[in-house]
């Protein structure tokens, strides 16, 4: 869609329930229309205002249009020629002009379905596509994946080195194995990180 009709349709969606409202009563008064058109402003005026209120809505509703200000052509279809029937139908005198308004509601009826279907269509597939990452982030957590800011990083463990910090503390020792670091290092101090959580490269 152009970026000129893009930004029309931005810019619409808050005023154009009052413009279609003013303008049927400004047109009434312009082409000086019969008292049975004064009558049918009743009807007119806050029908239009509502449909026009409700199609901005819908739109509204759908993320790509709210966060993006992403259209379909079909959305300027059925928004523009909603506003530009009811716009003509109150400038048209009877009983033309009744007839048009009655198209323009047809035709907006018909917007705001369709409009609607394809937003709730767009946030549902936005919850499924939110509720697949968390199963996904869960599936990692629980298959061991690498986290935190020192996740990822090789180190080699040597442990041919034997040692004992405390009376009670066993002996270790073995061959030297490549390892990753699977949790944030733990400090003791200001000084070099003092311990990991890490597992084998090949497990």
């Amino acid at each position: 869609m152009p970026n000129a009709l893009r930004r029309l349709l931005n810019w619409m969606r808050i005023p154009a329930p009052f413009v279609v409202g003013a303008w049927t009563v400004a047109a009434w008064l312009i082409f000086l229309q019969s008292a049975s058109g004064f009558l049918s402003l009743f009807i007119a005026v806050p029908v239009s205002f509502l449909q026009m209120a409700i199609l901005g809505l819908m739109l509204w509703l759908r993320p790509s249009v709210r966060i993006s200000n992403e259209y379909r052509v079909d959305d300027a279809v059925w928004y523009l020629g909603t506003f530009v029937l009811w716009a003509v139908g109150a400038a048209v005198p009877a009983p033309w002009g009744g007839v048009v308004q009655v198209l323009a509601f047809v035709v907006g009826a018909i917007g705001i379905a369709r409009i609607g279907r394809a937003s709730q269509a767009e946030n549902l597939a936005n919850m499924q596509a939110r509720a697949e990452r968390i199963r996904e982030h869960r599936a990692d957590q629980a298959g061991g994946r690498a986290w935190g800011p020192d996740a990822g990083k090789v180190i080699t463990i040597d442990t041919g080195v034997q040692w004992q910090e405390q009376p009670d503390d066993v002996k270790r020792g073995g061959p030297v194995v490549d390892a990753e670091i699977v949790d944030d290092v733990v400090k003791q101090d200001e000084g070099p990180a003092d311990e990991w959580t890490a597992r084998p490269r090949n497990e």
